[in-house]
């Protein structure tokens, strides 16, 4: 009988010590937070108001608003009803997060807008905190069509023909620890689709607010 209970307080006491761990191992990460209001050429304020949770493996939690006046969408070009009147405003859902030291990059899909075409199309924002004040901060961002859907690529004279559903590691052949890519690349708009040192902040002249970006510890 002591045996018996012996092992069940060892096994118990496993458990107590592993439950931190497993806690802890989806526990939050970097954050990054902001309201923020700026003007471009046009002269129009826009505004965009966020707060993004990096979590495991790139995946992040969150929301986003963003609101442009000036903007001028177009629902169908093919539809005299199509809206012509300036003025976006979209709000988001955020999905995945790559943070730098000062920089994140949240993406995630637009869930509502007064324009019914963006609705469902993915969204980056990128954001760079230069400190406390707000003025030197700097961002952009761009809205992505999702995808087609719905239509596999196939021989018409090969029935079994499964070449669109293939996948591969491409590497390199002249180096032997490269892990190699996944293909082919995912067509969906992510967080690491485009190379950090590509990505562009337009000029703008500060109205107000402050981004934030706060890295683990």
């Amino acid at each position: 009988m002591k045996s018996i209970i012996g092992a069940f307080v060892a096994a118990l006491l496993f458990v107590c010590l592993a439950l931190p761990n497993l806690v802890f191992a989806g526990a939050e990460g970097a954050t990054a937070t902001g309201s923020f209001k700026f003007a471009v050429a046009d002269g129009e304020t826009k505004f965009v108001e966020f707060k993004a949770t990096e979590l495991a493996d790139g995946q992040a939690t969150g929301e986003m608003t963003l609101s442009d006046p000036s903007a001028v969408p177009v629902e169908d070009p093919d539809s005299d009803n199509s809206k012509t009147d300036p003025g976006i405003i979209v709000r988001a859902k955020f999905d995945c997060m790559e943070t730098g030291q000062n920089t994140a990059v949240i993406g995630g899909e637009v869930y509502d807008s007064n324009v019914k075409s963006a609705i469902g199309q993915r969204i980056l924002l990128v954001v760079e905190d230069n400190g406390v004040e707000g003025e030197k901060d700097r961002l952009t961002w761009g809205i992505f069509q999702p995808p087609a859907s719905g239509w596999t690529p196939s021989d018409a004279e090969d029935p079994d023909d499964k070449g669109a559903s293939l996948t591969w590691i491409a590497t390199d052949a002249e180096l032997k620890e490269d892990v190699g890519i996944k293909m082919p690349l995912n067509k969906l708009v992510q967080c690491k689709t485009f190379p950090a040192g590509t990505l562009e902040f337009p000029e703008f002249k500060y109205t107000g607010g402050d981004l934030q970006v706060q890295t683990k510890q």
